[in-house]
């Protein structure tokens, strides 16, 4: 660990260096230090209690050098989020908030992987600091303006594992509930489409989280349903027998949904898979779960 310190902060000195000699026109060169800082900055913020004083200064002047000689670029504005989640991470959360503030305002609405980090980022300061009120405001802002990334999807099943996380299960599975009811919501508005399908495999896993397990089945029944292809069925049927199966203990119910794939399928080799798995499950043979 000392001999990576001691590496990191040989190269953050010359990227400091290096950057005090660029000239205001050298911002795709700014753009590379940019980037290794910040991979140095996620080592820090992995390990920030054995990063000597000096390397922490280094890593602060670095970003707050890209951001003053490149105010108005695209690089400045991710050296502001690394700086952020750099202050957040060594607890300084009154620097970081007006950094975030700023971004949330000041940032293009089509720039929408700079402005969910930014509120994501922004909701996990208020919950480091116990605020979970105001984080959880931060969240749903996240899940509702963004809806459509990765960030604002997944942010509902984020909150109802931080519950987990604090031992509040009864409040877990409320989250959870309220995660499943906005999946379904998204899914039905947006069947067909790449963000439905994202939103039903989402909904699975959050009545899978509240060990809802009836719903999850009929979520991954609908999910196969309505998104049949190669790539919904190697996400779903492992979980077919894990619900149908090893839980429930219903294993004619996973021959049924066998049975539906295998009428609109048009895979020689899948049904003759599901050909053999739909026997052996009637032989009682349940060790084995069919996965593809």
């Amino acid at each position: 660990m000392k001999k990576t310190i001691i590496t990191l902060v040989v190269i953050l000195v010359a990227v400091y260096a290096i950057l005090s000699l660029l000239s205001i026109g050298d911002e795709y060169f700014a753009e590379k230090l940019l980037y290794r800082a910040s991979k140095i900055n996620e080592k820090i913020v992995t390990n920030p209690d054995v990063v000597p004083p000096k390397m922490l200064a280094i890593v602060e002047g670095t970003l707050k050098k890209i951001i003053e000689k490149y105010p108005a670029s695209n690089v400045a504005k991710a050296a502001k989020l690394s700086l952020a989640e750099f202050y957040i991470s060594h607890k300084k959360y009154e620097k970081a908030l007006p950094i975030l503030n700023a971004l949330i305002e000041k940032t293009d609405s089509k720039d929408t992987i700079l402005l969910t980090s930014a509120y994501f980022m922004k909701g996990n300061l208020y919950e480091r600091q116990g605020q979970w009120d105001r984080a959880l405001k931060e969240y749903l802002s996240l899940r509702d303006k963004y809806t459509d990334t990765t960030l604002g999807l997944q942010v509902p099943m984020y909150i109802a594992a931080s519950y987990i996380r604090k031992g509040q299960i009864d409040e877990a599975n409320r989250a959870f509930g309220e995660a499943a009811a906005f999946y379904a919501r998204v899914e039905k508005e947006n069947r067909g489409k790449v963000l439905g399908y994202k939103a039903a495999t989402l909904m699975r896993d959050a009545y899978l989280g509240a060990k809802d397990y009836e719903k999850a089945g009929m979520a991954v029944r609908n999910t196969i349903n309505d998104y049949l292809s190669n790539i919904a069925l190697a996400d779903q049927m492992p979980y077919v027998e894990l619900i149908y199966v090893r839980t429930l203990k219903t294993p004619e119910k996973a021959i049924e949904i066998y049975k539906s794939i295998m009428e609109k399928s048009k895979d020689k080799k899948l049904n003759e898979v599901l050909s053999k798995r739909i026997e052996a499950l009637k032989a009682g043979k349940t060790e084995k779960a069919l996965s593809k």
